[in-house]
C-alpha cells in the first residue's frame, strides 16, 4: 500500500498501542532489578542542619541510601540552565546550578534529600521513614510580586533580590516615550495585569526509570522528547564520554515539553545503577509528579497601549514578570524571553512595541516549555488587551481586530520579532471563522439561554505561532536488500503519529510500498540528534525526508535507465515508478532495491541527509468559544467552539484534527481547570488529581475544525506545524467568553465557579 500526502490515513503506531504490544519504560524487563525511593523535602524553604541514614540502610531488601555528599564524593555534576540572556543593560547573568540532591538548602517542597535502593519497591519505601532529619524552616516566597518586594525571601544566593535578569526585546527605549508623550485628541492608554497561571504537565505516562551497567558507561531506559541530547547532559553530569551513556526511549505517554529536560532523578538512578553494577528502576507515583516535575507557563504580565480614538494601537509595551521558580531549568530562561518574544505582535501590524522581561526566583519547582513555550503567553497577553480596548471604547471585538490585523496585501509581512511572515491571508481567515460560528447568530443563542436563566458568551482570538525557525536536522535512510526500508529520524514520538507522518512522506515521494517502511527513534547511539518541540517534526524533520527522498530518487534515476535499457534522459518518475518514454518499460525503486544487492556494506541506496529550512512557518488561525453559565453553579459550560487555521500543505488530516483537538483541550484546561496553587509557606495545596482539575470528556463539546490553508515557502513541504496551535489559542477565546458572558472587562485564568461567584457578587448578579 502506498500512502499519499493529504490522504486521511489511520496512525500505523495505534494497533500495537491498543493491543499491549507497545514498549513503554516500565516495560523494559519488568519485575526485574533493585528500586529506588525518595525522601522529599517537606518545607517549601528550609536549612538542612543534620541527616541520619544509618538505620536505613540497616532496613530489610535495603541496599543502598544515599545523599548528595555520595554524589559529590563521586564528582557527579549539578543539572545546568542550557541556555541565558544578558541583561537589558549588557551585564552577564549570574550562573548557577542544581544538585540533584539537597546539598544544604532545599528551596521548594519535594525536593529530594535521600534516595533509598532495596531489593523491592515495598521494601525502599519503608525505609525511608528510617531516615532521619532536622531542618530549620525558612520564611518562603511564592507569589512573583511578592518575591520582588523588599525585604522579601533571598531564594537563591546568585540572585539578589530574587531577580535573575531583566530582558528586553523590541524598541524599549521608542516605545516608552512614546507611551509618555502627550496624547493627540481622543487617543488614550490601556493598561492590564493578568495572569498565566502556572500548571503541570500532567502527561499519561509519569517519568520512570530503568538503569544498568554497560560496560564502562551506563545504559538507561527513560520516556523522553530526544534520546541524544538528553543521554549527553547526563554524561555530562556523570563525568562519563558522550558514548558511554546509551539511552533507549520507547513509546511515550505524552510529553508536552518537560520531557526534554535533565531531571534530578535521572541523575540519580543513573549513578546508582552504575556503583552497584544491577539494574535500577524508579516508578514515579502521579503525587511524586506533583512535587518533582517541571512546571509550565506561571507569568503575571502587564501591558499598556497607546491607541487613537479608533481603537488602533500606536504603541505597545509589555512587562512580563516570569516565575523562575526556585532553580533554572535547561531552557527555562529561554521560554519567555527569546521564545515568547516571537509572537509578541501575533497576527497584528504593530511596529512600535517593546518587550521587558524579568525572571523571578521563587520557593516552587522549576519552570520551563509546556506546549507553546511562551507563545501562548504572548498571544494571550495582546488577545486580552484588544479585548480591553473593545471594552473600554464599546467597540465590537470583531472590529478592533480587524482594524489593527495584518492585511493579505502586506504578506510577506516583516515583523518587530520573530521575522517574516511568508504566507497568509488574516482578515479572509477571520472572516471564514465568524461565518462558520454563526457569530451574527449568537444574539438569539444568548436570548434562548437567558430565558432559562443562564448567562451566555461568545470570545473570540486569533492567534500567531512560529515554528522550526531556521533549523537544521538529519535523517538516515537505511535499505536492506530485501526491499526494507529503515528511516532514522532525529525527533522523538510522544504521541503526535511520527511513525505515520514520516512514512506517508517517505511512500508518497519514492513510490514506496508504506508497509516496507519502518522509523525508528529514541536510541542516543543511533537516531540523529534533535529534540520534539516547537511544532517543528513535520516542517523541519518531515521537510528533511521529503528532501532526503528527492535526491534518492535522483540517484537511483541512472540505475534505473541501465535497468530499462535507455538513455537516463529517457525515463521519467512518475507515482513511484520510473517509466522509459515511448516504451511501456517501467521499474519500481523497491525492484532497484532488490536488484542491487549490497552484502555486508551500506545499500547503494542509503542515505544520510541534513536540511535546514530557508527559515520559520508561521501558522496562525480563529478561535471562537460560546459558553453558558448557570448562576445556580457558576460553571462555565462550553457549548460550541469553532476553529479555522492556516497549517499550509497537510500532510494527514486525520492526524491534524488530533493534534488540534488536544491542544483546545489543554488550552480549555488552563483557561478554566487547572492551577497549582501554593500557599505563603511554600506548600503545594493542589497536589493531586483531587485538587487539581483536569479538563474532562463532558466539559468540551464536538470542534468545529477548518482550515484555510496557504503554503509556507521556507521548508521543502509547504507544511506549518500544527500541534501547538490548540492550547495557543484557546485560553484567550474561552476568557473572552466568560467575560462576555458576565458583561466583565477581565477575569483571570483559571476562571473557576468560585470566580465568577465572586464576580456575580461584587456586581450584585446573585
Amino acid at each position: 500500500m502506498k500512502f499519499g500526502i493529504g490522504q486521511s490515513i489511520e496512525r500505523i503506531e495505534d494497533d500495537a498501542l491498543l493491543t499491549g504490544q507497545g514498549c513503554y519504560t516500565d516495560d523494559v524487563m519488568p519485575g526485574e532489578g533493585l528500586h529506588v525511593a525518595f525522601l522529599r523535602a517537606p518545607y517549601g524553604f528550609a536549612k538542612l542542619e543534620s541527616l541520619d541514614i544509618e538505620t536505613a540502610r540497616q532496613s530489610d531488601g535495603v541496599v543502598l541510601v544515599a545523599t548528595q555528599t555520595d554524589l559529590d564524593a563521586d564528582k557527579i555534576a549539578d543539572i545546568q540552565c542550557q541556555h541565558y540572556v544578558d541583561w537589558f543593560d549588557g551585564r552577564k547573568m549570574a550562573r548557577s546550578s542544581k544538585p540533584a540532591m539537597i546539598r544544604d538548602y532545599n528551596r521548594h517542597a519535594g525536593e529530594i534529600i535521600a534516595m533509598v535502593v532495596a531489593e523491592t519497591r515495598d521494601q525502599a519505601l519503608a525505609a525511608l521513614d528510617f531516615i532521619e532529619f532536622d531542618s530549620e524552616p525558612l520564611e518562603a516566597v511564592t507569589d512573583i510580586y511578592d518575591a520582588l518586594a523588599e525585604g522579601a525571601p533571598q531564594v537563591h544566593p546568585a540572585y539578589e533580590g530574587n531577580l535573575a535578569f531583566e530582558w528586553h526585546a523590541g524598541k524599549v527605549d521608542e516605545t516608552q516615550k512614546a507611551l509618555d508623550a502627550p496624547l493627540a485628541e481622543g487617543e488614550e492608554i490601556i493598561s492590564i495585569d493578568v495572569v498565566n497561571n502556572r500548571i503541570l504537565t500532567n502527561s499519561m505516562e509519569t517519568r520512570p526509570l530503568v538503569a544498568m551497567p554497560d560496560g564502562t558507561g551506563i545504559k538507561i531506559w527513560s520516556g523522553s522528547q530526544g534520546a541524544v541530547g538528553l543521554a549527553e547532559q547526563i554524561a555530562e553530569a556523570m563525568q562519563l564520554a558522550k558514548t558511554d551513556v546509551h539511552l533507549i526511549t520507547g513509546d511515550v505517554g505524552g510529553g508536552f515539553g518537560f520531557k526534554i529536560f535533565l531531571h534530578p532523578e535521572q541523575i540519580c538512578v543513573a549513578w546508582a545503577a552504575k556503583k552497584l553494577g544491577k539494574i535500577v528502576r524508579w516508578q514515579q507515583e502521579r503525587s511524586e509528579a506533583f512535587l518533582s516535575d517541571l512546571h509550565g507557563r506561571d507569568n503575571r504580565t502587564k501591558a499598556h497601549a497607546r491607541i487613537s480614538k479608533t481603537g488602533r494601537i500606536l504603541a505597545y509595551m509589555v512587562e512580563c514578570h516570569a516565575n523562575m521558580g526556585s532553580w533554572l531549568s535547561n531552557f527555562g530562561v529561554y521560554i519567555p524571553t527569546s521564545s515568547g518574544s516571537r509572537t509578541l505582535t501575533s497576527v497584528y501590524d504593530i511596529q512600535m512595541a517593546g518587550l521587558k522581561v524579568k525572571g523571578v526566583m521563587t520557593n516552587t519547582p522549576a519552570v520551563d516549555a509546556y506546549r507553546g513555550a511562551g507563545r501562548p503567553e504572548a498571544n494571550y497577553v495582546l488577545e486580552r488587551m484588544l479585548d480591553h480596548i473593545a471594552h473600554h471604547l464599546g467597540m465590537d471585538r470583531v472590529a478592533i481586530r480587524q482594524l489593527n490585523m495584518i492585511q493579505s496585501s502586506q504578506i510577506p509581512y516583516q515583523m518587530l520579532l520573530g521575522g517574516e511572515i511568508d504566507s497568509g491571508e488574516m482578515p479572509e481567515l477571520l472572516e471564514e471563522a465568524l461565518q462558520k460560528a454563526d457569530w451574527a447568530g449568537f444574539e438569539d443563542r444568548k436570548a434562548a439561554s437567558l430565558a432559562k436563566g443562564c448567562f451566555r458568551g461568545i470570545g473570540l482570538s486569533m492567534y500567531l505561532e512560529q515554528c522550526g525557525n531556521g533549523a537544521e536536522t538529519d535523517i538516515e535512510f537505511e535499505f536492506h536488500d530485501d526491499g526494507q526500508l529503515v528511516i532514522y529520524a532525529s525527533q522523538q514520538d510522544n504521541g503526535q503519529a511520527h511513525r505515520t507522518t514520516l512514512t506517508q512522506i517517505a511512500s508518497s515521494q519514492l513510490g514506496y510500498d508504506a508497509q516496507q517502511i519502518t522509523v525508528k527513534q529514541g536510541d542516543s547511539r543511533k537516531s540523529p540528534k534533535g529534540t520534539t518541540g516547537g511544532a517543528r517534526m513535520t516542517a523541519v524533520l518531515g521537510s528533511t525526508v521529503a528532501e532526503a527522498a528527492k535526491l534518492i530518487c535522483q540517484k537511483a534515476a541512472a540505475y534505473a535507465a541501465l535497468a530499462l535499457e535507455v538513455e537516463e534522459g529517457d525515463i521519467d518518475f512518475q507515482e513511484g515508478l520510473y517509466v522509459a518514454r515511448a516504451t511501456n518499460k517501467t521499474i519500481s525503486l523497491e525492484e532497484l532495491v532488490k536488484l542491487h544487492k549490497s552484502g555486508d556494506e551500506p545499500h547503494i541506496f542509503s542515505l544520510k541527509h541534513s536540511y535546514k529550512t530557508k527559515g520559520a512557518s508561521y501558522p496562525y488561525g480563529a478561535h471562537i468559544a460560546e459558553i453558558e453559565i448557570d448562576p445556580a453553579d457558576c460553571r462555565p459550560q462550553i457549548k460550541r467552539y469553532t476553529v479555522v487555521d492556516d497549517f499550509g500543505v497537510v500532510i494527514n488530516p486525520l492526524t491534524l484534527h488530533g493534534q488540534i483537538h488536544g491542544g483546545i483541550a489543554q488550552g480549555v484546561g488552563q483557561a478554566l481547570y487547572e492551577y497549582m496553587a501554593y500557599d505563603e509557606f511554600g506548600q503545594l495545596l493542589s497536589g493531586s488529581l483531587m485538587d487539581y482539575t483536569l479538563p474532562r470528556a463532558d466539559h468540551l463539546p464536538s470542534f468545529d475544525i477548518y482550515t484555510r490553508n496557504t503554503p509556507c515557502v521556507h521548508n521543502a513541504l509547504g507544511v506549518k506545524g500544527s500541534g501547538e496551535a490548540g492550547a495557543i489559542g484557546a485560553p484567550p477565546a474561552v476568557i473572552s467568553a466568560v467575560c462576555n458572558a458576565l458583561g466583565a472587562a477581565h477575569i483571570d485564568m483559571p476562571a473557576t465557579p468560585q470566580s465568577i461567584f465572586n464576580h456575580l457578587s461584587a456586581t450584585g448578579q446573585v
